[in-house]
């Protein structure tokens, strides 16, 4: 089942309601994407900065997927990150325009691949052994590691192992193969 979506309203940029809606929803799970990568506190600083494109981006041009904006946000703001830390060294300090920098604009060519992709995940999930799927969606959306989706379907952490690659090479030949 897709996300509801939470279209920015029609006569202007999103209201603090909204942004704290939105920021109250999609925070937590952006901060997970970004401790991955990056400190506890550049994670926060991340997190903000995405909901700050989000304003920004909102305030000229409405936006129909929230969910799909922020996420692809979040993947462009890491990149910022680095390039901004590799090529400043020591001195970690940003303009507030380097906050406010407009995202990149977004084809339909561009927006009918992407779904297209996601259609293709979502019918590979379908299409897996049920093990396997169960495996996958524990570690990756309930984000369980190893041992506790062992415990949870009593089978051994190799066992686990093997049912994730396995799932995770069927939605990697889904997504490589468009037919």
């Amino acid at each position: 089942m897709a996300p509801p979506r939470m279209p920015v309203s029609e006569t202007g940029p999103p209201g603090r309601d909204e942004l704290a809606l939105w920021a109250e929803r999609y925070g937590p799970a952006l901060r997970r994407y970004f401790l991955k990568k990056v400190t506890p506190p550049e994670a926060d600083d991340l997190v903000q900065e995405v909901f700050a494109r989000l304003h920004a981006r909102s305030a000229a041009t409405p936006v129909d997927n929230i969910e799909g904006y922020l996420f692809r946000s979040a993947a462009n703001v890491l990149i910022s990150h680095y390039r901004s830390e590799a090529g400043q060294g020591w001195d970690r300090h940003r303009r507030l325009e380097e906050w406010l920098e407009p995202p990149e604009e977004i084809s339909p060519e561009r927006t009918l691949m992407g779904k297209q992709a996601l259609e293709r995940v979502i019918a590979s999930l379908h299409d897996m052994p049920a093990r396997s799927r169960e495996a996958f969606l524990m570690h990756r959306f309930e984000e369980l590691t190893g041992p506790a989706i062992a415990r949870r379907m009593g089978i051994s952490l190799k066992a686990v192992e093997a049912l994730i690659a396995r799932a995770m090479r069927h939605v990697a030949a889904a997504v490589e193969d468009p037919s």
